[in-house]
């Protein structure tokens, strides 16, 4: 076990103990991967770590269909592509996905949807391979005439301070109908 010890600065460093060995410090001895140790001795600077998030969180509602058949005297059909769950930006495998879940809902901070948001990482990340942490379908939608439509979908772009970290959570849709240029939106869907 480690505890963290502020550096005394004020600056957002901070020195590792061991809880074991008291003395001991977790040093970065080098810019090598394998370069730590432990160090008992005087402070320096290469035994001062920051905690940094994993991820930023950008959470918005994106518009992935609008057809406008307000001027229409018939339906309109249209098929369109949707992607739920959480689609890697490069082939990874990660050794814990425990860790990569609690990083991605520690980012997402307060967010009014983070309920829709963890039950969509804990059925994505259920499954052990990346291939399968997402699913697209077609979906055949009816516009009828004189209606405005459109289809959104809550989406998270999480920016990993490891760029193949980085990933994007899509949800389910929502589908908006209206009269007017403009959609209600009681429920408050739209982030």
């Amino acid at each position: 076990l480690w505890k963290l010890v502020p550096s005394g600065n004020d600056d957002g460093f901070y020195y590792i103990y061991s809880c074991y060995y008291t003395k001991k410090r977790f040093v970065k001895g080098g810019a090598g991967n394998k370069q730590v140790g432990s160090f008992d001795g005087k402070q320096y600077d290469d035994q001062l770590w920051r905690l940094v998030p994993r991820f930023q969180a950008d959470i918005y509602t994106d518009d992935i269909f609008h057809f406008d058949n307000r001027q229409g005297s018939t339906p309109i059909t249209r098929t369109i592509s949707v992607t739920t769950g959480i689609v890697t930006t490069e082939s990874s495998s990660f050794k814990s996905t425990t860790t990569f879940k609690t990083s991605m809902e520690a980012s997402l901070g307060g967010s009014k949807a983070s309920a829709e948001f963890s039950q969509q990482l804990e059925t994505s990340l259920s499954s052990s391979t990346t291939s399968s942490w997402s699913k697209t379908e077609q979906i055949v939608f009816t516009i009828p005439p004189k209606k405005n439509f459109k289809v959104m979908q809550h989406k998270v772009n999480f920016e990993g301070v490891i760029p193949s970290d980085s990933c994007t959570m899509m949800t389910s849709i929502k589908i908006f109908e209206s009269d007017t240029a403009t959609f209600s939106d009681p429920d408050k869907f739209i982030i």
